[in-house]
């Protein structure tokens, strides 16, 4: 099923939901997605760009790398 069709669906059955319980539920999944997705975007500073720069620095002395070759089987690509 495809982006735009899942959407679809899910329009329809949030529509017939009267279990609030179930809507909260659904409203959070959401909400933490689109908070991710915020935070994703917004620039660094550039403290934080440091913070983070050392941080990976320190992961690959200590090995800690995933292979190019695990990151297309993870997430099925070719």
């Amino acid at each position: 099923m495809k982006a735009l069709t899942i959407k679809k669906e899910l329009h329809k059955a949030i529509d017939v939901i009267e279990n609030e319980q179930l809507l909260k539920a659904i409203y959070m999944i959401v909400n933490e997605q689109i908070a991710q997705t915020k935070n994703a975007l917004k620039p660094f500073t550039l403290k934080e760009f440091y913070e983070r720069n050392e941080k990976s620095e320190n992961e690959i002395k200590l090995g800690k790398v995933i292979s190019h070759k695990d990151v297309k089987k993870k997430y099925n690509l070719k």
